[in-house]
């Protein structure tokens, strides 16, 4: 291993916290986001380290381990009990908004197929991010075996598409919405305060109150579980048969959607586990593997990928905007009140870190932890139907 391979891992692996801590002190960075911070750094030093001769082939490689042990991580706080709570309003315009991107991103695929050869995996991409997040549509897109530059193409192209959307949210949206739309009715929250405060800073970014050496233990332990859940997963394939009579590790390659499948399985089994679910910094120490990935996703991309770029933003905001407006048609037949519409169609395209600013907007605490559940929910399925739209859809082609 050469020294520029070296210096390549080490900003792998510290350079998303150098983001972190820049985006502590300048918050209007945050307006970008921490992952389009990494895509671009990474970018920025992909020049340098290439002509340096930095082994592009490891990160790669690299790049596959961290999906895999990010997702348990980010699974391991669902509270899936918990959703029996959930108001029937809320977990039926959850399932509306659901309904809506299965039905939009299969009608895309019709349309866009003949434009973009990868039109089957960006509908599965996308779907896992609607659903999900932006965790989703790295894992559906890793599982289907996309190239990561499409992947950054893809998640450069929604971050247009939901800046948009973010800010009719926070902005026209609201009023609009109550033009067409049930009032709010203000019933009490079923979730204490504890739980509330616990939601709120684990999936906010806010500092929790664990002294320091005792999160590093957690986070360590949690690590070493969610590797553990790739191991398993990993195992069971290389005990499966060979379609090309690889053996071994050789084979994994043949089941990295059967892993991807597998691994959040596991990591939803080990949230009903409580030590686990109420261990802090699961959820913040799956998103940091993320923004590794996301560095890799940087320092690999080909400009060949820019290839259909256009379309692909075409059919994003198709499928993105198709669904807001299939999921207003619903809430509008079921009577669905508007609060209760944006906040899940939030928790869908966003996931519950953007929670918090739109309940804000709307001037309404109650919604928060039932939107933060039905993110979570999202997180829980969005690689399911994502992985297996795009597969039934090719299928199809």
């Amino acid at each position: 291993m050469n020294l520029a391979t070296i210096v390549m891992l080490l900003v792998i692996i510290f350079l998303p916290r150098l983001i972190m801590l820049l985006i502590s002190k300048a918050p209007f960075l945050a307006t970008l986001g921490p992952v389009f911070l990494c895509y671009m750094l990474g970018l920025f030093l992909s020049w340098p380290m290439k002509a340096f001769g930095a082994d592009m082939a490891l990160a790669a490689d690299f790049s596959s381990v961290l999906v895999c042990v990010a997702m348990p991580l980010i699974l391991f706080s669902a509270d899936l009990p918990a959703l029996k709570k959930l108001a029937r309003p809320m977990s039926a315009s959850f399932a509306m908004n659901t309904v809506s991107v299965l039905i939009v991103a299969t009608a895309a695929y019709f349309i866009f197929g003949s434009l973009l050869p990868d039109a089957a995996d960006i509908s599965g991409m996308l779907i896992g991010t609607y659903t999900g997040g932006t965790p989703n549509m790295i894992a559906v897109g890793h599982a289907l075996g996309v190239r990561p530059d499409r992947i950054l193409l893809l998640q450069a192209s929604d971050m247009i598409g939901g800046g948009i959307y973010f800010f009719l949210l926070i902005s026209v949206m609201g009023p609009l919405l109550k033009k067409m739309l049930p009032e709010y009715t203000l019933v009490g929250s079923s979730f204490s305060h504890e739980e509330t405060q616990r939601y709120v800073e684990a999936f906010s970014g806010r500092k929790q109150s664990v002294k320091p050496l005792r999160m590093f233990m957690i986070r360590t332990g949690l690590v070493l579980l969610s590797a553990a859940c790739v191991a398993v997963a990993m195992g069971i394939c290389i005990l499966l048969p060979s379609s090309y009579g690889n053996t071994g590790l050789a084979k994994l390659g043949e089941y990295t959607a059967l892993i991807m499948v597998t691994v959040t399985t596991l990591g939803i089994a080990l949230s009903f586990v409580k030590k686990v679910r109420n261990a802090p910094g699961s959820y913040s120490s799956g998103q940091y593997f993320i923004l590794m990935f996301s560095v890799i996703m940087g320092l690999c991309f080909d400009t060949s990928a820019l290839s259909g770029g256009l379309l692909m933003l075409g059919m994003l905001l198709f499928i993105q905007f198709g669904t807001v407006i299939l999921h207003i048609i619903m809430a509008r037949i079921f009577r669905i009140d508007y609060h209760t519409m944006m906040i899940t169609s939030t928790a869908g395209v966003f996931g519950p870190a953007f929670i918090m600013p739109v309940a804000r907007a709307l001037r309404n605490d109650e919604i928060v932890l039932p939107g933060i559940l039905c993110g979570i929910l999202g997180y829980t399925i969005g690689n399911y139907l994502g992985i297996g739209v795009a597969k039934l859809l090719h299928l199809v082609a």
